[in-house]
């Protein structure tokens, strides 16, 4: 079955269902420590996630999709543009240190929150699982006692993929302290049910505790994840390259639930690395250097960051772009999108299912109608033409004119036009090289007027002359003229010197858009206003 599928998550949809052919539920699991910003590298676990979800989905059964914050973890660290004094909260769990921003209720809630309302326009059907409720509540104690109970299990599973054995004293559990809060303890005894005695270097004493009705007790990374693989009865998880390599916490989880746990490891893809294009190196959240999912959102609509994954298989690192390459990336988009409704112009059998998918994928909730797509590039160029309160009445008029729209847009169309040029104007401000950019003279400046030829001087007049006399409905007639006026031998100005002159005057600089379609798009009477202060 895995064989005849052409899309990667549904070759893996396929090797879980025969990997697990029985079950009622299908848990597809998924998760992050929220030591700071969920960056665009994390997210590509989710979103890996979430395909396999859609592909089980496909397949019509039931499937549940999990998300672990793992916040019960230690705060190992004080990240960048957080305050030093935050060194006193190392070793506490995330859920129990204050968030920085005074905001939320703790450190981990902050960046929790972040990202539920990030990814919220996502199309994904996320149950998310705050692991230190879990803890609190005291809901892994039983596997908790099996882990213990088969501690010498454990440490010759690790010891295998290690150079320097564990020490004999090891357990597969850590304390944080019930008087401190912090984990710098160490168990030196364990009655073989729920109650262990630890010290705690911190306080300098030692405690009893009963994991079965108090909280504050955590395994390790290595026994913690096919604790919960066991628990949640998961069928699938992805895994980043740094827990995929050769006796990382894949391997030693894959032996523990088996041999300690008596489950089969879940079906597992391991992801590369995602990085900003022009950026060297993983970010990291610590570090402060990323960019979060939201973030990209203000760039790249949801079905284009849906594309970004779906089109690239996990194992293939990849870097998104935030400079002119966003506009190649529209632009397959809007050839996949295309093709999907006209497959009939895809010959080649297999690349039509894939690209199939691939949109299916990207945008989840398939529009009735193709929709009506401009130009990334074009779209900046509205948007930054045309104010953003006359976008739905001018902007799409101007469209029009320039033919980039063929007759009337329905609400729907309308509005999908407008999210796209409101990315477009967020990149064209933030990202864009010079040539994107534009800023538009109200009168044609000193320095300009002063380098024009005497020829392009006339040029433009009789350009002025023109748009008063005609008002132009369409793109074709005005290029028309525009050459028409440009070759005019009583002007002996040229073609090149007639739209360098034009450029000069509107925006400053040499080249620009198609000029037909400033014109049109910025208006007859505002170019014409600008060209008079040349007289």
């Amino acid at each position: 079955m895995a064989e005849d599928a052409v899309f990667w998550s549904d070759q893996l949809a396929a090797e879980v269902l025969d990997e697990f052919p029985d079950e009622d539920v299908y848990v597809c699991a998924s998760g992050i420590s929220p030591s700071g910003r969920v960056h665009i590298g994390n997210f590509r676990e989710i979103i890996t996630t979430d395909f396999v979800v859609k592909s089980l989905q496909k397949q019509g059964v039931n499937v549940r999709f999990i998300y672990s914050w793992d916040d019960y973890d230690r705060f190992r660290k004080v990240p960048q543009g957080v305050p030093d004094a935050f060194k006193d909260h190392i070793g506490k769990p995330l859920s129990a240190v204050p968030d920085p921003e005074g905001c939320h209720d703790s450190y981990a809630e902050h960046f929790e929150n972040q990202l539920e309302d990030e990814i919220a326009p996502l199309h994904m059907d996320i149950e998310f699982i705050r692991q230190h409720e879990m803890f609190e509540n005291a809901a892994y104690a039983d596997l908790i006692k099996q882990a213990m109970a088969n501690r010498n299990t454990i440490i010759d599973i690790l010891n295998e993929y290690r150079n320097e054995p564990i020490d004999q004293d090891w357990w597969p559990l850590r304390v944080y302290c019930t008087e401190c809060g912090k984990d710098f303890t160490d168990i030196i005894e364990y009655d073989g049910e729920y109650t262990v005695v630890y010290r705690c270097e911190e306080c300098g004493d030692s405690f009893e505790l009963n994991f079965a009705e108090e909280d504050s007790v955590k395994p390790p990374w290595r026994v913690d994840w096919p604790m919960r693989w066991k628990h949640e009865n998961v069928t699938f998880e992805p895994g980043g390259k740094d827990h995929s390599a050769p006796g990382s916490s894949r391997d030693t989880g894959k032996d523990i639930v088996e041999q300690v746990y008596d489950r089969t490891a879940p079906v597992y893809q391991m992801y590369e690395f995602v990085n900003l294009k022009g950026r060297d190196g993983k970010m990291s959240s610590s570090s402060g250097d990323v960019m979060t999912p939201g973030e990209l959102l203000t760039i790249y609509t949801a079905p284009l960051l849906r594309f970004l994954f779906a089109e690239t298989k996990p194992t293939r690192d990849f870097s998104i772009a935030l400079d002119e390459d966003i506009i190649t990336v529209y632009e397959k988009f809007d050839e996949i999108e295309d093709a999907y409704f006209n497959p009939d112009t895809v010959e080649n059998d297999r690349k039509r299912e894939h690209w199939k998918r691939v949109y299916e994928l990207s945008v989840v909730d398939i529009p009735d109608e193709q929709p009506v797509r401009i130009a990334f590039d074009h779209a900046a160029f509205v948007a930054q033409t045309i104010p953003r309160e006359q976008w739905e009445t001018d902007g799409i008029a101007a469209l029009k004119k320039t033919g980039h729209i063929d007759g009337e847009p329905s609400t729907e169309q309308t509005q999908l036009i407008l999210d796209r040029m409101e990315r477009a104007l967020h990149w064209a401000r933030e990202y864009a090289s010079e040539e994107y950019v534009y800023e538009f003279n109200t009168q044609v400046p000193d320095d300009v007027r002063t380098d024009l030829s005497a020829e392009q001087v006339m040029a433009m007049q009789e350009l002025a002359v023109l748009l008063a006399e005609n008002e132009y409905g369409d793109k074709d007639t005005l290029e028309d003229d525009l050459f028409g006026l440009a070759k005019r031998e009583d002007l002996d100005v040229g073609v090149g010197n007639f739209f360098q002159a034009a450029y000069l005057c509107l925006l400053s600089r040499e080249q620009g858009p198609r000029l037909a379609d400033f014109i049109l798009t910025r208006g007859q009477d505002e170019i014409l206003q600008v060209l008079k202060t040349l007289d």
